[in-house]
């Protein structure tokens, strides 16, 4: 069967999605790590014993909002998108994969914070989580055309540029985390601050609804 020809409701897509997400935060949890205090040391040990824990703490509070912010673009993203079709049901799955790669990429991090390859994996995770999260907008919004007709262009084009911004800002953060780990963790949290711009879902006027827009094709 063509995928055009299978036209389903974006409802059960949601729902699916959603689960998926909740396991994310939930394996993000599951990782959390607990100070190994002792009632016998002094309050110096138990604090350092604290501090140690420090970077899974950061990592965790870090992953939390960057699949807290894929969660919300990506509820955004069907609210924009009046039906799905199998291609997009793909799409879709992709960029699940790799925000299930992120609690992974997270552990690595919180036990080797100092080591470049951590960081580049990390990287590496954010990068195709970006990219996969722009394949699915551009299917969506320009070769399917399965969004709402009354949304507007410049909304299109605004969340695709938005997306391509934040690929080409985590790669320069994988390359940086090669020499310079925690330079390469201040631009991955660029990227978060990247994706909570919120994007503006504009309707067409009605002197150009009548008129064919051309679509950016990026």
């Amino acid at each position: 069967m063509a995928a055009k020809n299978f036209i389903i409701s974006t409802t059960r897509l949601e729902n699916f999605s959603d689960g998926v997400f909740a396991i994310v935060l939930t394996l993000l949890a599951f990782q959390f790590k607990i100070p190994k205090f002792s009632h016998d040391a002094s309050i110096v040990y138990n604090f350092n014993e604290l501090l140690n824990i420090v970077p899974y703490l950061l990592g965790f509070i870090f992953s939390f909002f960057f699949i807290a912010v894929f969660w919300v673009n990506h509820h955004h993203l069907y609210h924009a998108v009046k039906e799905a079709n199998r291609t997009m049901l793909w799409y879709n799955i992709h960029f699940l994969f790799w925000v299930t790669m992120l609690p992974f990429a997270i552990a690595m991090v919180g036990d080797h914070p100092h080591v470049p390859l951590a960081a580049v994996c990390l990287g590496i995770v954010i990068f195709m989580a970006s990219v996969a999260a722009y394949l699915l907008l551009r299917y969506s919004y320009v070769k399917s055309k399965l969004v709402d007709e009354t949304l507007s262009n410049d909304s299109i084009q605004n969340g695709l540029i938005k997306n391509i911004i934040a690929v080409v800002v985590t790669f320069i953060g994988i390359l940086i985390a090669l020499k310079w780990v925690y330079i390469s963790y201040c631009i991955y949290f660029v990227v978060l601050i990247i994706f909570l711009i919120p994007q503006k879902m504009e309707k067409r006027n009605r002197s150009s609804s009548n008129k064919k827009d051309l679509l950016i094709t990026l």
